[in-house]
């Protein structure tokens, strides 16, 4: 027990914790703080830092969720200092590389206490096909899905059952490609950094690649489901306990079927995914390029179709409301995983087979 509670994965899930717990109790005072200052600018000539925060308060004023996200992103870089220090870096003689849970590990660390990132000359290649992978199988199932009536195009007059589409605008191809793309690389460098970089490090001392793959896998799905139900409101943000009141609506979501399955079970599916590329590479080239494909294909689709109101409740389970919900999109990520640990299979003379 006392083994367990002095691991680098235990410090990692309780600063997790912690940093809910903060963030809903900081989220009423930054809430109430931010609508002080919105108070004093309005209609003012102010510093032009104080005026930017009064506006956008201003545009917040009914949105307690944004002010959470504040609130949790504040959190956990003030605790970030702390659990640097409980998961004692360089306080064992070592240099930050040579510990666990540095990005780039050493070579002479032995298979059974982890997993180097090794460097990778095929690295761009790597990247290219899973970004392809990745983002060319999504594309696919989306406009097959769009043939089958779950989407619809946005400048179409109606779906291809007839469905009318009740807000016809033009698809700016060029502006979703721009938006898309720098989101995407951003995204997906900062995540696989942190997750398949960093926190997979420390999951795979701590246990058996397995174990490893999955515990982070479920970290992941856990950070991400991290929002509110569609209209969540909290009745008086001012209120001290405001925050756990919101938060209790966010958590309130694991225990909803639909969310777990369409959702929940996507993201664990991905995270799976990305971590096995990853271990079967001992790099982060193709899951970062697996990684911004989703993120690319997904917003670029998003921003030229409509989700089909009105389906069956059995069509809802099997494609949700975006290309990343339901069934039939969580079989094209386990097909895109078929697929990555087909490409990755190892070699009998590579040493990471028998790790």
């Amino acid at each position: 027990m006392l083994r367990t509670l002095q691991s680098d994965v235990f410090k990692i899930l309780v600063y997790v914790a912690a940093s809910l717990v903060l963030a809903a109790a900081m989220a009423p005072w930054i809430y109430n703080l931010g609508m002080g200052v919105a108070e004093i600018t309005e209609g003012k000539d102010t510093n032009g830092f104080l005026s930017w925060i009064g506006d956008a308060a201003r545009r917040s004023e009914t949105n307690f969720p944004r002010f959470f996200d504040r609130s949790l992103l504040l959190s956990a870089l003030l605790l970030l200092g702390p659990v640097v220090a409980w998961l004692r870096v360089g306080r064992d003689g070592r240099r930050f590389r040579d510990t666990p849970w540095s990005l780039r590990l050493p070579e002479t660390v032995v298979s059974d206490a982890g997993q180097p990132l090794r460097s990778n000359p095929n690295g761009w290649p790597q990247w290219i096909v899973g970004f392809l992978l990745a983002g060319g199988l999504l594309l696919v199932s989306g406009w097959v899905m769009v043939k089958a009536g779950f989407f619809m195009w946005r400048d179409a007059a109606e779906s291809v059952h007839g469905v009318p589409n009740p807000w016809l605008e033009d698809i700016r191809w060029g502006s979703a490609v721009r938006k898309a793309l720098p989101s995407a690389l951003i995204v997906s460098l900062i995540e696989e950094v942190l997750f398949r970089g960093i926190l997979l490090g420390i999951f795979l001392r701590a246990m058996k690649p397995v174990a490893a793959i999955v515990s982070l896998s479920f970290l992941f799905a856990f950070v991400h489901f991290l929002e509110p139900p569609m209209g969540a409101k909290v009745p008086d943000p001012e209120a001290l306990d405001a925050g756990f009141v919101f938060l209790g609506q966010i958590l309130a979501r694991f225990a909803e079927p639909f969310s777990m399955i369409g959702r929940f079970a996507m993201l664990v599916t991905l995270s799976v995914v990305l971590s096995v590329a990853r271990w079967r590479t001992a790099s982060l080239w193709l899951p970062i390029g697996l990684h911004a494909g989703w993120v690319f294909c997904y917003q670029v689709f998003k921003s030229a179709t409509w989700p089909v109101s009105g389906l069956p409740k059995l069509a809802e389970w099997l494609v949700g409301g975006s290309l990343m919900e339901g069934l039939l999109p969580l079989a094209v990520v386990v097909m895109t995983g078929v697929l990555v640990a087909m490409m990755t299979r190892a070699r009998t003379d590579d040493p990471l087979e028998n790790a």
